[in-house]
């Protein structure tokens, strides 16, 4: 029998869509407070105590990746990503909806290609051994997160497909 805390019910409701959506959306917010919090003390050590944070850049640019990537699945989801719309006025009808297609198309090649290329840096990355000059951490480990979060960026832009009510 399961027993029922105060978040079985907020779970059981949801899908596992919602579940990414939310968990990912929680990431990206997070990585940008540690982004701000990471660059206001660098700059605020370099200032006031001729000492910046050694490892500033490498978590800044760590934060960005995952900002970026943990993001791009409520993009894909609600499409609002940067796009020319100045033809959408003008084809309606059948041609509106084939271009429509056609550009979801080769949007979904796109990012299923750079899903593939993440991957395959991260297998690269720990066959070379590559690691982080200040963190010591190896590159591999963010590749793979990164990886993660395209793979689950790709989902929504799958399950969010063209509309044929175009009028």
């Amino acid at each position: 029998m399961l027993e029922h805390g105060p978040y079985t019910g907020f779970l059981m409701s949801m899908s596992l869509l919602k579940v990414l959506d939310y968990i990912c959306s929680k990431i990206s917010m997070l990585s940008l407070v540690v982004m701000a919090g990471i660059t206001f003390a660098d700059v605020f050590g370099r200032v006031f105590f001729n000492s910046p944070i050694g490892f500033a850049y490498e978590v800044v640019g760590i934060c960005l990746a995952v900002c970026f990537y943990s993001g791009l699945y409520h993009v894909h989801k609600k499409r609002k990503h940067v796009k020319i719309d100045l033809l959408e006025k003008i084809f309606k009808g059948k041609t509106g909806i084939f271009l429509a297609w056609f550009s979801y198309i080769i949007e979904v090649v796109f990012f299923s290609a750079l899903v593939y290329m993440v991957y395959i840096q991260a297998k690269e990355s720990r066959l070379f051994g590559d690691v982080f000059m200040f963190l010591g951490l190896e590159k591999w480990i963010i590749l793979a997160v990164m990886a993660g979060f395209a793979m689950v960026a790709l989902i929504s832009l799958l399950v969010v497909y063209p509309d044929n009510n175009q009028e």
